[in-house]
């Protein structure tokens, strides 16, 4: 079944009660349904699945659909944001793989997956942005394929949100920071993997995979062409050095900016097989520096004042020698909230300390190179506990 007529939200602790009637058909987050509308809850246990992978359908009529934006997801419960970030992944893997592998596929199908996985997203940032800009810098257990596009995104989000871009040109462009390069998903692997400069057919199909993706995307039943727009100029420049058309700031769309901008970011600080990543501090320099060429020179001073100078996920040294991350942004970009995983003689806490960099004592003193980290669970550094699923009592 299509979900065609109805709006998914999330259910509320107090809209399921056992030995009742559910109010509304309930599906998965990929539209497959779970209960349909009237059927009774017969355990506790049934209730506590239906609350935790459950969206309730609410059911809107033609005209509403038409007018009605999307809204970001709200959450009526406690989630892990990094545990949430790898779901985006397997998430929007498993959109590649429906969209690469599926012929003519239903009306508005691949539409109504990505958007699911846009409003999620869109819905975490709003529920703890710290931790999702954290999950930037700390996931990797996924491909780059489709560890990068979601961690585009989130920056994308985190700076229209700042921008105060419309609901509807966010949505376009959270799309498009997601499928802009699925042309590239066969060769991603290999490419970065590659320590040879580029053959001339390699740099080809990198110049031309914009458009390939939008001519993929409209295949497959894509209709947005806002959305098609960003994904064919998301690799322009505002010097006219990007491609596939040379096109130059004047032309491009703000949203545009920000896919490319965020992408930059991105991919220098994310390890490759071929190299480390760049460090923090090394890419806010080549951004300014390359501010005005190949990145928005208003859009990079915005983006630097929303990350702020040490921006969640960072491995920092502190004055008193502790190697700490930092978790939180706060009104001073240079005193972020920081937990520090490892004492000044090199034991590791067991368990993370907050710290206020703005005390002398916890003032940071540098960014910390790859080798100078520790393996930490980024939950735990949040202050996050897993979440306990409550287990039918045994007779």
């Amino acid at each position: 079944m299509i979900m065609k007529d109805f709006e998914l939200s999330s259910i509320s602790a107090d809209e399921l009660v056992v030995n009742q009637p559910v109010p509304w058909p309930v599906y998965d987050e990929f539209g497959k349904l779970l209960m349909a509308k009237g059927s009774v809850i017969r355990t506790e246990r049934q209730r506590d699945i239906l609350m935790r992978v459950g969206l309730y359908a609410r059911e809107i009529d033609d005209d509403d659909e038409k007018n009605e934006t999307l809204k970001p997801v709200t959450f009526n419960r406690q989630v892990n944001p990094f545990a949430e970030f790898d779901d985006l992944c397997l998430r929007l893997s498993e959109l590649f793989q429906y969209i690469e592998k599926k012929e003519n596929p239903p009306e508005d199908a691949v539409y109504k997956r990505t958007m699911g996985i846009v409003t999620y997203l869109q819905g975490l940032v709003a529920y703890d942005a710290d931790a999702m800009i954290g999950a930037v810098h700390l996931m990797d257990s996924f491909p780059y394929h489709i560890l990068h596009p979601v961690q585009s995104a989130i920056l994308c989000e985190v700076i229209a949100l700042r921008l105060e871009i419309e609901q509807e040109k966010k949505l376009s462009m959270l799309a498009a920071a997601l499928t802009g390069n699925i042309a590239m998903n066969a060769y991603q692997v290999r490419l970065h993997q590659q320590r040879k400069p580029l053959t001339e057919q390699q740099r080809e199909v990198i110049e031309k995979h914009p458009e390939v993706s939008a001519v993929m995307l409209g295949s497959a039943g894509v209709q947005d062409d806002y959305w098609l727009k960003l994904v064919k100029s998301h690799h322009e420049r505002p010097d006219g050095s990007g491609y596939p058309r040379g096109l130059k700031a004047d032309v491009l769309p703000v949203e545009a900016k920000i896919i490319a901008l965020s992408d930059v970011y991105c991919a220098m600080v994310t390890p490759r097989p071929y190299r480390e990543p760049v460090s923090y501090k090394a890419t806010l320099r080549e951004l300014f520096v390359q501010r005005g060429q190949s990145v928005d020179e208003r859009l990079t001073t915005i983006f630097v004042h929303e990350l702020g100078l040490y921006p969640p996920g960072v491995y920092v040294k502190l004055q008193n020698g502790e190697l700490a991350v930092v978790v939180g942004r706060t009104k001073s970009p240079k005193e972020p909230l920081v937990a520090s995983v490892r004492k000044a003689d090199g034991n590791v806490f067991l368990n993370p300390r907050r710290r206020n960099t703005g005390i002398r004592e916890f003032m940071i003193r540098a960014t910390c190179t790859r080798k100078d980290q520790v393996a930490v669970n980024p939950a735990t550094l949040w202050g996050i506990q897993a979440l306990q699923v409550k287990k039918p009592r045994m007779v």
